[in-house]
């Protein structure tokens, strides 16, 4: 015990420089920016405000797993995102004390340095020679795929240490026989879920690997089944708070949250010649390589790289070679993720060859279309490979004998040079003085362009002003009905005017509306705004922020004020089941298709009543149009062939209320006409 505690600590200072040295960049700017290429622009922020979230969470006692940050009215639960809720707690004393841009750079630095020393642990309990296991560790943790999810933000990804943990607890478990080692791997499985649900299945399918290969060896089939059985045990229930309710969002109403189709699951799987390929991150290769590759294969992202190293696949061919009854189960294990890794059909560079694949049977399981990227399978591969790399370099060391160790230098010299990193770039945190100003603010901030799938700096604004916004960038988003429905956000969502106004006659208009809604500021970024649309968008602010006047402007960004409500009531149409306003000169009438809803405001604190005048006539022949109020049955309303007239008289409590019509439609009878009709309303007046 004595002369192990100085070697695991010997580890842990080499790998600590090791990562320090490799982030040497961004330590000047630890809190101020984070190292990244393209997609950290994008993912990296998402895993800031995801730190951030956390620590806000936990600090005023909400539930870490809903935010009512994002998604304005409804929010959103974050079950099944990438919030990466373990890596929130451990980054949580930095980013309590400095921020969570410094978090985030923290946790990533703690991701090298802890897969390192997961992948030093592993590959010791196989080969058993602490410098062989301390190269074959760092080659770990510096491998392409785990340096490019640093590259690409993506901390979630970026935390390989524990499933690595979970792979050694494990094979402890199995060969051992002791049952506290199993305990111990269903712990580091339950933290491989709270980091990433991709490596938690990744991390299942291995575990029924490695007890099928391990049955064959010294623990024999019966604890091979029993150890792998109780870790999953374990990991499951542990995971169960947050799993129950994860499977529920999966498995739940469609539409519900994205999911990706059949071929978008085919551009995020592995093309084989990948596997082949040197890494697109080298200084001298990298950039050519990833233009080429990309131009040739590779169209839809940049997170394609899973190269496995020269080096790396050497040396488990050495392995192979010199101590194939210690390292085939390892390479079995490396071979089937990386089979999984080439998703549902076999590509090969450009060429789609269709031919099946095992991963095509994953994606029979229920809620798997929500995730689909069968690339990072790759992780499984790279633990997968650490022991047999370890074991590669013990033969090296035996070849060269303890005289003449230092020829070692030329083979790790190279491999060094395989993994070398290009320049990395920061990215700064978004300190413009205007987020500070709304800081001292109250209610929603409504930006434009609205945060959105792929669109984060709305939430990188957040960070600092730390109120609610509608929209929000998250790896899975929710149906959002909101910003379509709500009178007077529709215009400010879409960044572009409506044909007419939705407010009915005798309403009040859309700055009410915001202010009933609780939108205080309205942020612009015309930064952000292709040219040729900034028309267009000033056009969609006249109609929706009628008569205000920007408070700020500084070129880049504008900031409008929506004034308190006057209490006044509102009524207008909502939707996408009115067809655009049309007129004669005269008259201007509106047709509904199957459904048409009509949102009713109270902005009040009493109960009111409202009146709606409501003239119509149907298209081509009478029909009954059925009304409800709230979900509930208001009542039947028969129109005629000519002007029909209805009052509908309601009492309302304070907020929102939706009263929709129903009829049935028929399409239009004009040529080349799709639309579906029911009945035209001709006026439409809200009465006091």
């Amino acid at each position: 015990m004595a002369t192990a505690r100085p070697g695991w600590l010997a580890a842990l200072a080499g790998y600590t420089l090791v990562a320090l040295l490799l982030l040497a960049p961004i330590l000047p700017a630890f809190g101020a920016a984070i190292p990244g290429g393209p997609v950290a622009a994008v993912d990296g922020w998402q895993n800031v405000w995801n730190l951030w979230w956390v620590r806000l969470a936990l600090f005023t006692g909400r539930d870490p797993f809903f935010t009512d940050l994002l998604f304005f009215p409804q929010g959103t639960a974050l079950h099944l995102q990438t919030l990466g809720f373990i890596n929130g707690v451990l980054a949580l004393p930095v980013t309590a004390l400095w921020g969570p841009v410094a978090g985030y750079n923290a946790a990533m630095l703690l991701g090298l340095i802890l897969g390192g020393m997961a992948g030093y642990a592993l590959a010791l309990r196989v080969c058993g020679a602490r410098w062989a296991a301390f190269a074959a560790g760092l080659i770990f943790t510096l491998s392409p795929f785990h340096l490019t999810r640093i590259w690409d933000g993506q901390l979630e990804l970026a935390i390989l240490h524990w499933p690595a943990l979970y792979a050694l607890f494990l094979l402890r478990a199995v060969e051992d026989g002791r049952r506290r080692d199993a305990l111990l791997a269903g712990v580091f499985l339950a933290c491989t879920g709270l980091s990433s649900w991709y490596y938690l299945l990744f991390m299942g399918l291995y575990a029924l690997g490695f007890a099928l290969l391990w049955a064959t060896g010294p623990g024999a089939p019966r604890q091979a089944a029993s150890q792998t059985g109780l870790s999953l045990l374990v990991g499951g229930l542990l995971l169960l708070p947050v799993l129950v309710p994860a499977l529920r969002l999966a498995l739940g109403s469609p539409g519900a949250v994205h999911q990706f189709t059949g071929e978008e699951t085919l551009r995020r799987s592995a093309n084989l010649l990948d596997f082949w390929l040197p890494s697109y991150l080298h200084p001298l290769w990298g950039d050519w390589l990833f233009k080429r590759v990309g131009r040739a294969w590779h169209d839809y992202s940049g997170d394609w790289n899973v190269a496995l190293g020269y080096g790396a696949l050497a040396l488990s061919a050495l392995a192979a070679a010199r101590y194939p009854r210690r390292a085939w189960r390892w390479l079995a294990l490396a071979a089937m993720a990386l089979v999984f890794a080439l998703g549902p059909r076999l590509q090969i560079g450009p060429w789609q060859t269709g031919m099946p694949l095992p991963y095509a049977l994953l994606e029979a399981l229920p809620g798997t279309s929500l995730g689909r990227r069968p690339l990072l399978f790759t992780a499984v591969a790279t633990i997968a490979l650490t022991p047999p790399i370890a074991l590669g370099l013990r033969s090296l060391g035996a070849m060269v004998g303890d005289r003449r160790r230092w020829l070692l230098a030329l083979p790790l010299g190279l491999i060094a040079f395989e993994l070398a990193m290009r320049p990395w770039p920061l990215l700064p945190a978004d300190t413009h003085p205007l987020n500070r100003r709304l800081a001292a603010g109250t209610g929603v901030v409504f930006d434009m362009p609205a945060a959105a799938y792929k669109y984060v700096e709305p939430q990188r604004a957040q960070l600092v002003h730390a109120r609610p916004i509608p929209g929000g960038y998250l790896a899975r988003p929710p149906r959002y009905t909101w910003p379509y429905e709500a009178p007077g956000a529709r215009t400010l969502w879409r960044m572009h005017p409506e044909p007419a106004s939705p407010f009915l006659e005798g309403s009040d208009g859309p700055l009410a509306a915001l202010a009933f809604y609780g939108v205080r500021d309205v942020v612009v970024r015309w930064d952000q705004i292709e040219p040729e649309g900034i028309p267009t968008v000033r056009e969609a602010l006249e109609q929706a922020l009628p008569g205000l006047a920007p408070v700020f402007e500084d070129g880049t960004r504008s900031l409008y004020q929506v004034p308190a409500n006057p209490g006044r009531a509102i009524a207008a149409f909502s939707g996408d089941g009115w067809q655009r306003p049309e007129s004669d000169g005269q008259q201007t009438w509106r047709w509904m298709g199957p459904e048409g809803m009509l949102t009713l405001i109270n902005p009040g604190t009493e109960v009111r009543r409202f009146t709606l005048l409501l003239v119509a006539q149907s298209y081509r022949a009478p029909r009954a149009v059925t009304l409800s109020l709230n979900d509930a049955p208001a009542g039947t309303w028969l129109v005629r062939r000519g002007p029909t007239r209805v009052y509908l008289h309601f009492w309302l409590p304070p907020g929102e209320h939706r009263l929709v019509l129903r009829a049935p439609a028929e399409r239009e009878e004009l040529p080349d006409s799709s639309r579906m009709l029911s009945i035209v309303l001709l006026e439409a007046r809200l009465e006091s």
